[in-house]
């Protein structure tokens, strides 16, 4: 009986639940937040999530971080069934969001283009200083 109290003592994480403390223990080492999957059915989404620098009180050169390292960064690649692969990275910075969608391919970006403006006036909505919104298309040689 001892010993199955000791062994019951030594197992310090719930093996369901490992994964979960190891994203966990990530985001504090690294403050980047991964997910892919499903979002609907049929429709694959990967998101990464860059918070903020955390570094408060820094002084000299440290306090002077370029602007691309701060804010809110998040990337996501959809695969829409009906429209096709694209990627969306997003950047809030002071008040401004920038995002900038890609693709290989030029039929999803004349499809993207025509929605930009509606898109731009449903973001100038949410209060926002600036909201700049661009598509690109990528050679088929680079990787989304």
């Amino acid at each position: 009986m001892l010993e199955l109290n000791t062994m019951r003592q030594r197992e310090v994480v719930n093996e369901n639940l490992q994964g979960l403390v190891r994203q966990q223990l990530e985001l504090l080492v690294t403050p980047t937040i991964r997910w892919e999957g499903d979002v609907w059915a049929g429709i694959f989404m990967a998101l990464v999530i860059n918070l903020p620098g955390q570094e408060e009180g820094a002084s000299g050169d440290e306090s002077e971080q370029s602007e691309a390292e701060e804010g809110w960064r998040s990337e996501m690649h959809l695969d829409v069934p009906e429209l096709g692969e694209f990627s969306v990275a997003l950047w809030l910075y002071r008040g401004t969001l920038s995002v900038d969608f890609t693709t290989s391919s030029g039929e999803v970006q004349q499809r993207l283009d025509e929605q930009l403006p509606a898109l731009e006036q449903r973001l100038s909505a949410l209060d926002l200083r600036k909201v700049q919104l661009k598509v690109r298309q990528l050679d088929t040689y680079e990787a989304l």
